[in-house]
């Protein structure tokens, strides 16, 4: 889409930026993110490299701004969904709602699993504390709807389930995409340890997460 038009008002800016991101998504969909260039960028998004600095300062900004976005819809989706279930949800319909939620959303896997690693480096000041700011809102809030669902949760371990749950993500995506020679490697028969699922893992961990979770608060934890 052609964007040769300078934005003017503040809604052209904000579609601006809606299309550069898209284009940034669309992007990182078929490349790996230390192959893509904001020259790139700029060229597919139909903007002058310079238009394009000033919407986000580095490639890194740009692409925290997706991550932030990203997040934000699969926030949207958990609370909605917890919401809408509240009273009939079960400890196993918890976990596959988690799991299916992040199934489903494989860029935002592979943006999870280089947001500290690599997002957050030559980012200002002012936009990391943002940043960190709004996903604290989300998670406190996603974080007391689990409570909710899950009444074994005590008070703040909605929010540290979630925190757990992002360390996972983490974890398990670097194990389930490992880099091109690896990759390879794996391909042996006799080295299929090393190969991961990550939605069965984490699946699998989630629930024995949880279930350490309820017995603890069932029957406390031993000294």
């Amino acid at each position: 889409m052609a964007l040769s038009s300078r934005a003017m008002t503040a809604d052209q800016k904000q579609l601006r930026r809606a299309s550069i991101l898209t284009v940034a998504l669309a992007r990182f969909a078929d490349t790996p993110y230390n192959e893509l260039t904001m020259d790139r960028i700029a060229a597919d998004a139909a903007v002058a490299k310079g238009t394009l600095y000033l919407y986000f300062r580095s490639k890194e900004e740009l692409f925290l701004a997706l991550y932030a976005d990203e997040l934000a819809r699969w926030f949207d989706e958990l609370d909605a969904s917890l919401e809408k279930n509240r009273r009939a949800t079960s400890f196993d319909n918890v976990v596959q709602l988690l799991c299916d939620s992040l199934k489903n959303r494989p860029m935002f896997l592979r943006l999870i699993a280089i947001v500290h690693t690599v997002l957050e480096r030559n980012v200002d000041l002012t936009t990391v504390r943002r940043f960190k700011t709004r996903m604290k809102e989300r998670v406190l809030n996603t974080g007391a709807l689990l409570e909710a669902s899950l009444p074994f949760l005590k008070p703040a371990q909605g929010a540290d389930l979630l925190l757990k749950i992002n360390a996972l993500v983490i974890g398990f995506q670097h194990l389930a995409e490992p880099s091109g020679v690896a990759a390879e490697i794996l391909k042996e028969p006799e080295l299929a340890l090393f190969r991961v699922n990550l939605t069965e893992q984490l699946l699998s961990t989630l629930r024995t997460l949880l279930m350490g979770l309820a017995y603890q608060a069932k029957y406390g934890s031993e000294k």
